[in-house]
């Protein structure tokens, strides 16, 4: 069973070979449902890019994970597993250096949380603060949606700040086995 998938999640998305850099003009449509009714990853992309917009983020600097309309054929079990974990999940990073000059990311990372408990978000740990060293700290949240969870996180490295927002389906992603998580994580290597 996988614990904490977003967490790991992070890793997978961290834009090694993830695609090319979204466009910075605006945030995903605002819609709610999946085709079939359901929340689902269009609608928890539409509330991350509302609510860091909101706070005052700039537009997400990860690459899009999002399959092409035209996406080649996975070469290897392992690239198969990385694009089916990519469709459950949705996600908003920035580790800009510009991120300071533009106001308190901390405060603009707070500020995103009460924008997502108002798209019906619900926080389900506290805010959690940990120094890292003598310069940098680092704050962590988690929230609920529909069967999605969500981390947000702010880490102060002393010369550069990264703040990041990602979610995932909970039932989706823990239809994963072990070896699967083995396989995406480290290769398959022990």
């Amino acid at each position: 069973m996988v614990v904490f998938p977003v967490v790991v999640l992070a890793a997978l998305v961290s834009g090694c070979d993830s695609g090319p850099v979204t466009s910075a003009t605006s945030p995903a449509p605002a819609t709610s449902a999946a085709p079939d009714g359901a929340f689902g990853r269009t609608a928890a992309q539409a509330d991350i890019d509302a609510a860091t917009a909101a706070a005052g983020l700039p537009a997400s600097g990860r690459p899009d994970p999002t399959p092409s309309a035209t996406p080649s054929a996975p070469a290897t079990e392992r690239d198969r597993l990385k694009a089916r974990a990519v469709e459950c999940s949705a996600h908003w990073m920035s580790a800009d250096t510009n991120l300071r000059e533009n106001g308190d990311p901390r405060g603009k990372f707070d500020a995103t949380i009460p924008e997502l408990e108002q798209r019906g978000w619900r926080v389900t740990t506290d805010r959690r603060a940990d120094k890292l060293d003598a310069k940098g700290s680092t704050v962590s949240i988690t929230l609920k949606k529909s069967g999605w969870s969500l981390m947000g996180r702010h880490h102060d490295l002393g010369s550069v700040d990264m703040v990041s927002f990602q979610a995932t389906e909970d039932a989706c992603m823990n239809r994963f086995t072990e070896r699967e998580w083995d396989l995406i994580l480290n290769g398959g290597v022990q």
